[in-house]
């Protein structure tokens, strides 16, 4: 692998500085950030992460560190030189967490080669660009590929900032551009005022972004928008540029049948299958839409339940605008929990009774044991839904 395949101490800097900023309190994060990062000098303590030893564990594993404790009360820079000193910039493997139903952060591993080879077929997509704005965290794994790596197969600079979706954002872009992102946030620019310059591009991912929304986009003379599909186990599995067309297998990627797709390694000749995480309609054996999230089951009191099922359930009554269930946490009991939008200003004791009662038709395992109310559904830092 090219010196330039390899992380640099400040490409490992930025990724534990995005893993920081994202664990520390709202205050917290306005009292230390400066550009969309942390100082070379910040070194974390409980006071700026009362769970520091967890934060640290997570850093560590993610660059496959055995032991976080060295990491302890070093500075940003000098934890980013420890790590650069045990992995060579090369690490054979990196983790990266994906929340699923119970919302506790579940490690995906990734390989070093792999990510190359993927951002290397990605950036074929990409000619002529000449700077990556990133709105992304640069610890998740999009992030990671888009805006630390995608970068170097470029050979062109990226700049990292917040995702602040005013008419402001959109004026200081400039021709050439392109732009990584997440669908929140560009639904939230395609509702600003202000018009794109000339010649900039778009990537999103992370979740579906609805066609109107890329629609309103291109209407505000954004050039071209990329829409890649994949998982945090997976990486990115195929892409598309229209929303109306079907996306396209990266060309790393094997059909086998209807649910199974296999990996062409870079390395070696053992290749990988893997479960697609949804169901998919092939146009042919390269071209594919996800059609629906396959259910996933979580066990209530020994009883399998899926929770996209007592989900629908509460969509469908009149009070219910949208809602999220998960399973409790072991802290929390042994039950499901769910969030919801009222459609309308009720009182929440109120609603929570009406809807107790419309849920005994429910079996006793799918019925919330816990009920949470508000505006809008809890969403991470990058417009995921997330735990409460």
């Amino acid at each position: 692998m090219s010196p330039k395949q390899s992380l640099t101490v400040l490409d490992i800097q930025e990724m534990i500085s995005s893993t920081l900023l994202t664990e520390m309190a709202y205050q917290k994060r306005l009292d230390n950030i400066h550009n969309n990062t942390l100082s070379n000098s910040f070194i974390p303590d409980n006071d700026s992460l009362p769970e520091l030893d967890d934060v640290l564990d997570h850093i560590a594993r993610q660059f496959s560190i055995k032991n976080s404790v060295q990491l302890r009360g070093l500075t940003l820079k000098e934890m980013s030189e420890l790590i650069f000193s045990e992995t060579s910039g090369t690490p054979e493997k990196m983790i990266f967490f994906t929340s699923g139903s119970t919302g506790k952060p579940t490690p995906a591993d990734s390989y070093f080669s792999n990510a190359w080879q993927e951002i290397n077929a990605l950036a074929t997509l990409f000619p002529e660009r000449k700077r990556i704005v990133s709105f992304v965290p640069r610890h998740h794994i999009y992030g990671f590929l888009f805006s630390i790596l995608l970068p170097k197969a470029l050979s062109i600079p990226a700049v990292f900032k917040p995702p602040l979706p005013t008419p402001e954002l959109i004026l200081s872009l400039s021709p050439g551009d392109l732009v990584i992102a997440f669908p929140l946030l560009w639904s939230k620019l395609q509702k600003t005022t202000a018009n794109f310059n000339n010649n900039i591009f778009g990537v999103t991912s992370t979740g579906p972004c609805p066609k109107e929304t890329i629609d309103g986009l291109l209407n505000k003379s954004l050039s071209r928008m990329t829409e890649v599909f994949g998982s945090s186990e997976t990486g990115g599995i195929g892409y598309r540029h229209n929303p109306s067309d079907f996306y396209t297998l990266l060309p790393h990627w094997t059909k086998i049948d209807e649910n199974l797709l296999e990996r062409i390694s870079p390395v070696n000749n053992q290749n990988t299958s893997f479960s697609l995480p949804d169901a998919f309609e092939w146009k042919d054996k390269n071209k594919f839409i996800p059609i629906c999230r396959k259910d996933k089951a979580v066990q209530v009191a020994g009883i399998n339940v899926y929770p996209t099922n007592v989900e629908s359930f509460f969509n469908s009554l009149p009070q219910v605008k949208e809602c999220s269930v998960r399973l409790m946490r072991p802290e929390e009991g042994e039950r499901l929990k769910i969030f919801i939008v009222p459609t309308a200003s009720i009182n929440s004791s109120g609603l929570e009774k009406i809807l107790r009662k419309a849920a005994s038709t429910l079996s006793p395992h799918e019925k919330p044991g816990s009920y949470a109310f508000g505006s809008k559904l809890p969403t991470s830092d990058i417009g995921k839904r997330s735990d409460w």
